[in-house]
């Protein structure tokens, strides 16, 4: 390589140092708890869907898995996924790369060296963002221990055999490392730099958004494309460089390709702030339509080839009724039932899942489940992640004046109007119910999954809260601190009293602190004379100091929850040992507590 080159590199190093950190954070937490798990009925179809295409079909012709149920449609003769191919076209380079590495070093062995390189990288960085003399040293050093304790209980994972799931999966986790980067990027356009890297890992410690970074399905990849076109949009309007909205419309149509009900908000949003903000000539408006359109052509192109109509629209297509039975791959994958599936279904009924429940059709109730409520098993955004409830605050200041909006804030506001709008409107005029769909479509998975993107703009418009922002930017060092130790806490007594009612003391807290946090963001007002001294002391007063604590808790607890669901996603699979980590260690753990409670 030559001095010029490694220059260049150290340069970029050097200048984007926080940026790689976020990333490589990101992706050394998500590979952590990367692995095999699956879940049957969606992510099972998804990986029958994937096997076939890169064996040069869209139909399912070969099952690489054992489901018979599930989403699946009939056109034709053809049986069909109805999922979208889009983060599935992404896979694919990554699978035929793996296969390749597979053959001659091992896919999971590489990808288990790329985590410990993360975290050798992650220490490099830190080291060197604070200064430290023998930072490189220190990430080398790391990278030996993380590789070297892994290997000594290293379990390779057959690539024949889980070979598509781990391309996906691991496409995924690249994906998400990059929405989280994103999101810092984004944040930092508006905020400090403080308050980017506390969005940033509010998302992946306190929200869902990261659980599903180790999945199969497209939920990653939709909100990296909205988040992205949000991103660019505001880069055009803060530029006045036409080259970044046309990015933003790019965007807006592959997100209509993998969720076209996310696409089509995200569009409309686009469209109507572009509109109202600025005077758009004809000629503006005709190059838009034309962007517009190539983007949507993967969207046309996948509909003319499964359903023979560029502009017809699988969610229309009715779902197959009779079980499916296809014929197997030659490394077919099955999951053999649990022999304890008894002794599991009482330890999930202990710990508060229940069935059942009835869902009212009612549209303003729907929307209340999925924000502020709890039905069955589930709980709305609030509720999960109760600190969000600040963006509330922001409601609140705009009414009385006190904020001025930016386009960010039209944007984010008039999307998350749309999205719900766009719900209502569906359900009242033409019958269609896509809102209670998603409400019964999550019946035991603890959040509303097509909703993910609101704990990213609710986060936006909860830090647009001065209150809130001055107490993390000021004191955020001791809430890393408070948090530490409550989420230690919520885990000694979570091991100490188990089995609990989970679900129901978790409703409590959650219900208890979202009103706490209310009130003292409603009553907290420091004296205008007092800020400077303030500033200098760092000294919030006594109902600043109670906020900070409350603030800390309402993380700690969403961070909990967030263990309590991956924890509750491994224990409802059929057993662990079906179902292989990449990082060995944590293999070992998942497998002994299975067995220790279970068995």
């Amino acid at each position: 390589m030559s001095e010029t080159k490694k220059d260049e590199i150290i340069k970029f190093v050097e200048s984007n140092q926080i940026s790689l950190s976020v990333f490589f954070i990101s992706m050394f937490i998500f590979i952590t708890f990367a692995g095999t798990r699956l879940f049957l009925s969606d992510e099972g179809i998804i990986l029958d869907q994937f096997y076939n295409l890169i064996n040069g079909s869209l139909a399912l012709k070969i099952a690489k898995i054992n489901v018979n149920s599930g989403i699946f449609m009939t056109i034709g003769d053809n049986l069909y996924g109805k999922f979208s191919y889009s983060l599935l076209i992404l896979s694919s380079p990554t699978y035929y790369i793996l296969k390749i590495i597979d053959s001659f070093y091992g896919a999971h062995l590489f990808i288990l060296q790329l985590w410990a390189v993360s975290g050798g990288i992650v220490v490099f960085l830190i080291g060197k963002i604070r200064n430290i003399r023998h930072a490189k040293a220190g990430g080398i050093v790391s990278y030996f221990i993380l590789i070297a304790v892994n290997l000594y209980l290293f379990k390779p994972i057959y690539f024949p055999k889980w070979g598509e799931l781990i391309s996906i999966e691991f496409t995924n986790i690249i994906i998400s490392s990059f929405l989280i980067l994103i999101i810092y990027l984004f944040f930092k356009n508006f905020f400090s730099n403080k308050i980017a890297l506390f969005a940033s890992f509010f998302i992946i410690i306190a929200t869902p958004i990261s659980f599903y970074a180790i999945t199969l399905k497209h939920h990653s990849l939709t909100l990296f494309l909205t988040l992205l076109s949000f991103y660019f949009f505001y880069k055009s309007y803060e530029k006045k460089d036409n080259k970044f909205i046309y990015m933003a419309y790019i965007l807006a149509g592959l997100c209509i390709w993998t969720r076209i009900l996310d696409g089509s908000v995200l569009l409309a949003s686009l469209m109507i702030t572009d509109f109202l903000i600025f005077r758009r000539s004809t000629k503006y408006i005709i190059s838009i339509s034309i962007i517009i359109l190539i983007s949507l052509l993967p969207f046309f192109i996948f509909n003319y080839l499964l359903l023979g109509n560029p502009f017809s629209i699988i969610e229309n297509i009715p779902l197959t009724s009779e079980p499916v039975t296809i014929i197997t791959a030659k490394d077919y994958i099955v999951l053999d039932e649990n022999p304890k599936n008894a002794t599991q279904a009482e330890l999930m009924k202990d710990l508060g899942y229940t069935s059942g429940g009835k869902i009212k059709g009612y549209w303003f109730e729907v929307f209340g489940y999925s924000i502020f409520s709890k039905l069955v098993n589930t709980f709305g955004i609030f509720l999960v992640s109760p600190f969000l409830i600040a963006a509330l605050g922001f409601i609140v200041s705009a009414m009385k004046r006190k904020i001025k909006w930016n386009t960010a804030d039209k944007l984010l506001g008039l999307y998350t109007i749309l999205l719900f709008g766009i719900y209502g409107i569906l359900h009242i005029l033409f019958n269609i119910r896509p809102l209670i769909s998603i409400v019964t479509d999550t019946p035991v998975s603890l959040e509303y999954r097509y909703l993910l993107i609101l704990y990213i703009i609710l986060l936006y418009f909860s830090l647009r809260v001065d209150k809130f922002r001055e107490i993390i930017e000021k004191r955020s060092g001791t809430i890393v601190k408070l948090y530490g130790i409550i989420i230690i806490i919520f885990i000694i007594y979570f091991v100490a009293a188990f089995p609990i009612n989970f679900i129901n003391i978790y409703h409590y807290m959650s219900i208890t602190i979202v009103s706490l946090l209310f009130l003292l963001m409603i009553t907290y007002h420091p004296i205008k004379e007092r800020i400077k001294e303030r500033k200098k002391t760092m000294s919030l007063g006594l109902h600043g100091n109670f906020l900070l604590l409350v603030i800390a808790f309402a993380i700690a607890q969403a961070s909990a929850f967030l263990l309590f669901y991956y924890w509750i996603a491994n224990m409802t699979y059929l057993s662990p040992p079906q179902n292989i980590t990449i990082i060995p260690v944590l293999n070992y753990i998942i497998e002994w507590m299975y067995r220790t409670i279970i068995y």
